[in-house]
């Protein structure tokens, strides 16, 4: 695999502000999420009816695709989810690696972007990502509302099941910190989960990149339902905790359970949001009322012991195709 050009490194360089944050290493925090949607409206409409109001957009924008050399039409609308930064894209005409996204997968979260320091530290990790063998897929120029966004989406889709993004500058990242964390029901976002079929070999794909291999349980859950009738599915849960919020590599291993719903469905990929919250029936209880359902749950630990706990996931496929997870713990 050869390493990034210098005009591609010169592009990419000139776009970057050259005043950053110093901060922890990259992997460490996901900048935000690339969200690629049919109907951004209706996306837009859903999240913020289950309380998400801190939403900027949509803006229809032009952005420059550098390496495949072409210009396509987006529609753009960036939102704080709970702490989760997301950009959504819904694309709007021309090839475009967000057409090719959604040609093979739908509606969905396609990439976790990290942002890094600096010019140099872009140009180290670029050429130490091609070094091992990874390469860059697209490189992506926009703007949106007078505001410079740079990604480089490297090619990481197939063997780890998602798209690494790398950006830097911070001129959108302070623009973005304007978008409060706060939401109706003060949930905060606790993991970015996956659903996948085998876990060694994304491991170790995973490990090779640098990232820790993936701390494998096999949890004992209680009082599991799907579609509200009771089941006995059972699953493997394959853990990082790189960063300040943790990876939830999810393997279903018997059905029904909505991991392998959503496997037949788009394929392997980024699964569900999970987010913890402080009163969960009154949460579920304002969420039915306004038609959603929820598609599986149960329980962990030894209930009313400290330790244990409950988990609700909402069914959001026709919400931008991203699944809710609500976790509750009993508290000392």
């Amino acid at each position: 695999m050869k390493k990034l050009s210098w005009a591609v490194l010169l592009t990419i360089l000139s776009s970057c502000d050259k005043k950053t944050t110093e901060g922890p290493g990259p992997f460490r925090h996901v900048d935000q999420v690339l969200w690629v949607v049919s109907d951004l409206d209706n996306t837009i409409h859903h999240w913020k009816n289950l309380g998400f109001n801190q939403v900027v957009g949509p803006d229809t924008i032009d952005a420059q695709l550098l390496k495949s050399g072409k210009t396509v039409k987006l529609r753009t609308a960036m939102a704080n989810l709970g702490g989760a930064h997301v950009t959504w894209i819904q694309p709007l005409g021309g090839e475009s690696v967000f057409h090719e996204f959604h040609a093979s997968y739908g509606d969905g979260a396609m990439s976790l972007v990290h942002r890094v320091e600096n010019e140099a530290a872009l140009l180290d990790e670029s050429n130490r990502l091609s070094d091992i063998g990874l390469g860059v897929r697209e490189e992506i120029q926009l703007e949106i509302r007078s505001v410079n966004l740079h990604y480089l989406l490297m090619d990481s889709r197939d063997e780890g099941k998602y798209i690494l993004g790398l950006t830097c500058g911070d001129s959108d990242a302070k623009w973005m910190e304007t978008l409060s964390n706060e939401n109706l029901h003060e949930l905060r976002i606790d993991q970015y989960a996956f659903a996948i079929r085998d876990e060694k070999p994304v491991s170790a794909y995973w490990e090779k990149i640098g990232f820790p291999a993936f701390r494998i349980s096999h949890p004992a859950l209680g009082k599991k339902h799907y579609y509200d009738r009771p089941v006995d599915h059972d699953l493997i849960q394959g853990w990082q905790r790189h960063g300040d919020i943790a990876y939830e590599w999810c393997v279903p291993v018997s059905t029904p359970i909505v991991y392998d719903d959503h496997i037949k469905k788009h394929g392997e990929g980024i699964h569900h949001l999970a987010f913890t919250v402080k009163e969960l029936d009154r949460v579920l209880a304002d969420y039915r009322s306004k038609g959603y359902v929820v598609s599986m749950g149960g329980t962990w630990g030894e209930e009313g012991k400290p330790g244990s706990g409950r988990y609700e996931y909402i069914d959001l496929e026709e919400a931008g195709g991203v699944t809710m997870e609500l976790l509750w713990s009993h508290e000392k």
